[in-house]
């Protein structure tokens, strides 16, 4: 009887989590990964806009890089660290011609965002 009544105390001082054990890593929403639309490699830099209501945050410009040894370089463009929210995003590269997506959702998980993956196919203009 002490157990529960120590269980309950506890749970109510948000000390018990009931299996549930959150990371103190930073979780971005969205992560925009660009490439050339024709070879599939990554354009030289690129920036990028997100926007969800009166929030914007922009990215960039930034250049490929080799994540991983013998391995093609790749462009990744987070945005909206631990922040859910319904997003409009523009990547733009120069001599590309701008990628938009609208109403892209990033949902609120227990701990942390949700990750939303998006590829961003540039076509050159």
């Amino acid at each position: 009887m002490l157990a529960l009544a120590l269980a309950i105390a506890a749970s109510s001082c948000g000390i018990v989590d009931y299996g549930v054990e959150c990371t103190a890593n930073f979780v971005f929403g969205l992560r925009v990964t660009v490439v050339d639309s024709a070879a599939g490699a990554p354009p030289d830099s690129a920036s990028m806009v997100a926007r969800s209501g009166s929030f914007v945050d922009s990215v960039g410009p930034r250049r490929p890089v080799q994540l991983v040894a013998n391995e093609p370089p790749v462009l990744v463009l987070p945005s909206a660290g631990e922040r859910a929210g319904t997003y409009d995003v523009v990547v733009h590269s120069p001599g590309y011609q701008d990628w938009t997506r609208n109403n892209i959702r990033v949902t609120a998980g227990r701990c942390h965002v949700r990750p939303v993956d998006l590829l961003a196919r540039l076509h050159p203009s």
